[in-house]
């Protein structure tokens, strides 16, 4: 008789649940990054919105994946990511007219929470296999990045940190849909998922 990990087990059956979640919100950080790149020239305040909204959509999915994938291990990190990102979100959309510089600090700051916790989730994936773990670390780990390059850039202008975002945001979502179709994979292996 062999028992099978309790971690792997929760994670295939909520595959269905969950798996178009990353997609989702990969197409959204596409769009975001085409968005971005058609308009690098867009005022602060303009930039400010874009981001306020996508931060606000992108924290809404976080928790409502975090919630989903209850048992299967990164919930409380999802979850905090996801309202960590809804208040930046909400910071933004209030006060759009404060400087630039303040605002980029937050942007930064954000993008560094978001990524350790999105990286933390999805460590936390590693003893499932086929989960596409990998994938969410990557998308942690571009995020950070991105941060740090806004932080320690912050006066490099509005148009640079929007070109830099553009960039992350592409990548991003493809790691993102990547792991999306890489949880469908795994339920489906499990024959959990429907299509």
């Amino acid at each position: 008789m062999t028992t099978q990990d309790p971690i792997l087990t929760a994670f295939s059956s909520a595959a269905k649940q969950v798996w178009y979640w990353p997609v989702i919100r990969g197409v959204i950080a596409i769009l975001f990054g085409i968005v971005a790149l058609a308009w690098p020239e867009i005022t602060a305040v303009v930039f400010i919105w874009i981001v306020a909204i996508f931060t606000l959509v992108d924290g809404l999915f976080e928790i409502v994946e975090g919630i989903r994938r209850r048992g299967t291990g990164g919930t409380a990190a999802l979850v905090t990511v996801g309202l960590v990102s809804v208040a930046v979100g909400i910071v933004l959309l209030v006060w759009p007219g404060k400087t630039a510089e303040v605002l980029v600090w937050i942007v930064g700051l954000w993008a560094v929470v978001l990524g350790i916790f999105q990286a933390i989730a999805s460590i936390e994936l590693r003893k499932v296999p086929g989960s596409g773990w990998g994938w969410g670390v990557f998308a942690g780990l571009l995020s950070l990045v991105f941060g740090l390059l806004v932080l320690f850039n912050v006066g490099a202008g509005v148009v640079s940190i929007v070109w830099i975002l553009a960039i992350v945001a592409l990548v991003w979502g493809i790691s993102l849909i990547a792991f999306g179709f890489q949880i469908r994979s795994l339920g489906k292996k499990a024959g959990q998922v429907t299509y």
